[in-house]
This record gives C-alpha cells, structure tokens and sequence, in this order.
C-alpha cells in the first residue's frame, strides 16, 4: 500500500477529530508551491492550524526526523545541490610544510648531472625534457579524446586546462612564498653573521690601533736614540738611559720587544757606545772595570738558548755578539802583550770576568790565546837555571783551563827528567820541585817518573848506607825514608827489601854471635823500629822482617851452643817477642775495625744487615771475601776456647786477637796475616 492510497483515510479520521472538537472549519485548503510530493517543500500547515494546533518541540524533532528518513532515498541527503568544499592554507602554515599543495617540495640547484637531455615516450607524444627536475615537475594533461566508460556521465561544466593552469599558478605562488621566506631568512642569517663579524673586526681594528700606537711610540723612542748618536748633538745617548731604554722597552712593550726583535737595536745603539767605553780599557790593571755594565747588558740582551761561537754573526746572539765584537778586541789585545810567568793578573781577569763572559768566548780565549803562549814559555823553561819554579806559573791556571794543561805535563816530565840525571837524594831541592805535581800528574804517570828517577838514586844511596850499631849515621836513611810520601809503599818496601833489611840482619846475626848485651840489641831493634812509620810496619814485607830477626834473637838466647848467657835475656827476648806480636796484630785489627766501620758508615759494599757485629764476623766476611774456608773444628778446645780451621791453619780467637798453632806455642797474627797465611 503506497503513500497515495493511505491519504483518503488520513483525510477521514482528521474530519472527525475536528467533528469531535467542535471546530467551525476543520478543513482548509492550501495550495503547494510545486509537484512534488508531500512534505518536499516544507510545513503545509494553515494559520487556523497553527492557532488550534500549537507545535510542541517534540513535534518539530519528529518531523524533522521524518523528512530525514523520508529523504534517504535521494542522491544527496541534504536535498540541494553539493557545493564543492575550500582547503585554505595561511602563509605561516605553508612556509612551516616546506612543500606545496601538490606535495612538490622547492627545486634545489641543478648540478651537472641532472642538466641532461631526456625523451619521454611514456605518453601519446614524444616529448624532449632538458633535465631530471622537470619529470618530477610534468602534469597530467588531459588529452584531446577522451574514452568513456559505459557508465561513465559527462559533466556538464569540464575545463580540465584551466584547472591544470590555476593549479599551476597557485604552485608558482606558492613557489614564490616559500623562496622569499627563505630568501629571508637567508638575509636574517646574513645580517647575523655580519654584525658578529663586525663586532671581532672591531675588535680586531682596535688591537691594530693599539699595536699602532705602541709602534709609533717604540719608533719615536728609536729616532730619538738615532738623533742623540749623531756627534753635532748637544744632548748625546749614555750607557745607563740606553739601559734603561731597552729596560723600558722589556717591561711595556714586552710582546713587541720579542716579535720584532728589538735586542737587535742594540746593535746600532749600544755597540759604539760600549766600543767608546772599553777604548783606554787595561784588564791587567783594573780586571772589575765595566763587570757591572755588562752584567746588566747580559741580563738585557742575553736570550735563553746556548750560543757557540761556530754560529753564524748575523743569527748570533746580540750579547754574545756584543761580547765578541766590543769586549774580545781588548782582551786578545792585552792577551799577546801578556806575560806567562806573570800569570796572576790574568788569572784574576779571566776568573772575575767568568760568570759575565759566555763560555766559547772564554773556551776561545784560553785555547786560542792563553795555551799558545803557556806552551811556549814552558818549551823556554829551564829548571836548572830558572829561578821560579815552573809549577808557579803553571798550577794557577788549573781551575780555568784543567785537562786543557794535559799537553804540557809531557815536555814539563822530559825536562825535570833530564834535570835529575846527577841528582843525588841529599838534594832536598828536588823534592821541593817535584811535590806540587804529585797530584797533577796521573797516578800512572806519576809512578812510571817516579820509578825511573828517583827510585834508581834511592836504592843506590841505601845500597852505599853502613849499618853499625856502635856508631851509626842516619842521614843517608832519612834522604831515603824523606821520599816515602812521594812514592808509591810497593817502591819503598822493594827498595828497602832489596838494600837493607839484608844488611841489617846480617849485622844482627853477626852481633848476635859476640856474646852481646842483649838490652843494646833490644833498644837497637825497638829504636829501628821506631824510624819507620806505621804504614810502613804495617805492611807484611816489612813485618816479616822484624818477626824474622825477633825468630832470630829467639834462637839465640835459646841455644845451648857457647858459654855464658846474659841473665834474664831469654825472657826479656820473650816477652819482647810477645810484646812486638801482640801490638803488631792490635794494630792491624783496629785498622781493620776501623776500616770496616768506614765501609758500613759509608754503605760502600755492605749494607745494615751484613755489618760484622763482633770479630769473628769479620773474620768470616774476610774469609768469604778470599773464598777461604773458616769453620769450627768439633770437639776441640784450647784453653777452653774453640779452635777453628782457617784454611789450612788452626787458629782461636780470645779477646779480639787471633792466635795460630806455631810449632810449640800458640802465636797471635793479624788478620791480614792470617789471610797471606792460608793463600
């Protein structure tokens, strides 16, 4: 059943509401606008409708939804004509994107691969593209013809090229926006980057203003100075404003002093004035004349680096330069007028000017000027004749020149040698020549002298010497034994060796077999004895001698061979044997002690924990030194002390004295004994 059949019925039962109601016109007509259906042109109710029927709003929601509902069934629910819908876009919101409407973002710089010649065959035509870019920017052209579907509608208003065209200048203008926001902000950057350019160049610009008026001061000061050294001027430069010009110019002008090398000044302005200075200069008459000033001129020029004199003149230092240009000329000067035996003027010279002078002018002075004249005097000198020894003028200048004497001791040892061809040992002169050069000389070539010339004469003086207790004279022993800190004690104890104690215990022996007084022979020995120092009785050699002649006087009290016998000359012998043992070996131990207490306080080959703490310790460091075997012998006592074997010798210890098993009787040694003994 359709709208049309139900609207008689609707008709009656509206009639006989109003029939009901008792309304006097329940039916009035009103025209519709058109022919369209009911409802399709809105509200069809009359004014006396209205006035008996208010609308409720429920009503008005009701039809409302009823015309909705009831125009489902049209194309467009709305029931007009679609209008087309506007994307707006401000300028902020396109510069923010970047891009375009088309999505296009701005053409970037062509380079050179992309200006390349394209053909596009992709469409109807052939088209010719004249790089990458412009595929990328090609539209979609509609062509001439278009095929249509079936079902397809034509519309009724198409331009499809003016709609290509405007979007084009719409891209374009968009185009143009964002190029000029970037262009923009290109500027702001470049106004940005500029003004901080400004701002350094600024700074620069009143740096270089600052250097320009530090400049022109230092060049006002320098013409100035140049002005002053003019001779017409009234106002001539001195040495103390000139230093302290360049002190000025150090303290205020500090980096312009270092970048332009201003020190170099000195060399047109002090120079001449220094040259003037030093001009009626006298080293040897006033060796402190000018020390202040060229201590101050070093302290002002001098830079830090070490400077030799093999550099080049114009790189050299400007104080080191000054020094050899203006102060050498003097000195090499009053050098050659210089006399070598006079040496301490010059000495004094050289040695106040040390600390002031640099050291290859000073190396160049001693060697080039000093050593040349020194070995010339010395090829001169005469020590037979000469009158001032020659170690006068020579030592004086060890301090300076040092190993640099070490060509002179050559010809100084051939001409002392040759000097003491006829020397003879009662000469003390000669001692008095030779002793300042003990130490000079190298102990080799002290020793070979020493061997070749004075030894020879001494043996030859102790060979002639006459031993003779009754009437003895000592001057011949005493040139000899006068030479013992001159020699070496190997020389001295072979010289004596070999010439006298030979003789001397043959006089012993001989005097022994007279019948003698046993106390002369005692006071003769102990008064030998006593003319040798103790070095010399310390050494083994010489020991052995005396023990020898003690064995001696030994035998001869204890033989039963002849008549009378002194009494009591046994045991005096006796006891002096003891005596002379025990003291010998007390000696030797407390050298040894003390040399051991040395070492250890010095740290020289021990340290804290190898100290010997009691004397057999040293004898055990001792005999570990001499890869000699020291233990003790098991079950074995003398006296109640341990015996020990030491080598092969059995030996004890009581008391900080070491005795050793002797044929009958227990004898004590030294510790230096002990070992000669067990090697």
């Amino acid at each position: 059943m359709t709208l049309f059949h139900l609207l008689p019925l609707f008709r009656r039962s509206v009639l006989t509401l109003c029939y009901c109601a008792g309304i006097i016109a329940p039916i009035e007509a009103k025209m519709r606008k058109g022919k369209g259906a009911i409802g399709a042109y809105g509200s069809e109710r009359t004014e006396q409708s209205l006035k008996d029927f208010p609308i409720v709003d429920s009503d008005e929601d009701a039809d409302e939804e009823f015309l909705k509902e009831m125009s489902q069934w049209r194309k467009d629910p709305t029931g007009g004509k679609k209008k087309p819908k506007y994307n707006y876009k401000t300028v902020e919101e396109l510069k923010a994107k970047g891009t375009t409407s088309l999505g296009r973002k701005m053409a970037t710089p062509q380079t050179e691969l992309s200006q390349v010649k394209v053909i596009d065959m992709t469409g109807k035509e052939q088209k010719v593209y004249y790089s990458y870019s412009q595929i990328t920017q090609k539209h979609d052209i509609p062509d001439d013809v278009q095929s249509l579907g079936k079902d397809a509608k034509s519309e009724g208003f198409s331009l499809p090229e003016l709609e290509h065209n405007l979007e084009l200048l719409i891209e374009m203008t968009e185009q143009e926006i964002i190029q000029n926001d970037r262009q923009l902000q290109y500027e702001k950057d470049m106004v940005i980057n500029i003004s901080h350019e400004n701002e350094k160049l600024s700074e620069v610009l009143e740096h270089e203003g600052k250097i320009i008026d530090k400049l022109s001061h230092i060049l006002q000061i320098v013409e100035d100075c140049e002005k002053r050294l003019q001779p017409s001027c009234e106002n001539p430069l001195t040495l103390e404003e000139c230093a302290n010009i360049f002190e000025m110019l150090q303290e205020k002008y500090f980096e312009e002093y270092k970048m332009f090398d201003l020190a170099e000044l000195s060399i047109a302005v002090v120079f001449p004035l220094l040259r003037e200075y030093f001009k009626a200069w006298n080293p040897l008459q006033d060796n402190e004349y000018g020390l202040e000033v060229m201590s101050k001129w070093r302290k002002l020029l001098e830079r830090d680096q070490l400077q030799h004199g093999g550099c080049d003149m114009l790189s050299m230092d400007p104080y080191h330069r000054l020094m050899w240009e203006v102060w050498m000329p003097s000195a090499r000067n009053i050098v050659s007028q210089w006399l070598p035996r006079n040496c301490a003027p010059m000495v004094d010279f050289l040695e106040n000017w040390m600390p002031v002078v640099p050291l290859w002018i000073l190396d160049n002075i001693l060697e080039q000027l000093v050593f040349p004249k020194l070995q010339r005097e010395v090829e001169s000198w005469n020590p037979l004749t000469d009158t001032v020894p020659i170690h006068a003028w020579i030592h004086p200048w060890l301090p300076l020149m040092q190993m640099r004497l070490e060509p002179l001791y050559s010809p100084i040892r051939n001409k002392l040698s040759n000097a003491l061809q006829k020397w003879h040992p009662s000469d003390s002169s000669a001692k008095l020549i030779l002793l300042p050069w003990k130490d000079v000389f190298t102990p080799g070539s002290w020793e070979a002298f020493m061997v070749k010339n004075i030894v020879p004469k001494l043996g030859m003086c102790v060979s002639e010497f006459v031993i003779n207790p009754h009437q003895q004279h000592m001057d011949a022993f005493h040139w000899v034994m006068d030479w013992e800190d001159m020699i070496s004690p190997s020389s001295l104890i072979g010289l004596l060796e070999k010439n006298f104690f030979g003789k001397w215990l043959q006089v012993l022996c001989s005097w022994l077999s007279n019948s003698p007084n046993y106390e002369e022979i005692t006071k003769w020995y102990l008064g030998w004895k006593s003319m040798f120092s103790d070095q010399v009785l310390a050494h083994p050699t010489v020991k052995e001698k005396f023990n020898e002649a003690l064995d001696i006087m030994n035998r001869a009290v204890t033989s039963t061979v002849g008549g009378y016998m002194q009494p009591g000359a046994r045991e005096n012998i006796a006891y002096l044997t003891h005596t002379e043992r025990r003291r010998d070996f007390q000696y030797e131990a407390m050298q040894e002690r003390r040399e051991a207490e040395n070492m250890a306080h010095r740290g020289i080959g021990v340290t804290s924990t190898s100290i010997p703490m009691n004397f057999k310790d040293l004898i055990q460091a001792k005999a570990e030194e001499h890869n000699i075997v020291f233990m003790p012998l098991m079950g074995k006592r003398h006296e109640g002390k341990q015996l020990y074997t030491f080598g092969r010798i059995i030996i004890y210890i009581d008391r900080g004295v070491v005795f050793v098993q002797g044929e009958k009787t227990w004898v004590p040694t030294s510790l230096q004994s002990l070992i000669d003994m067990a090697k």
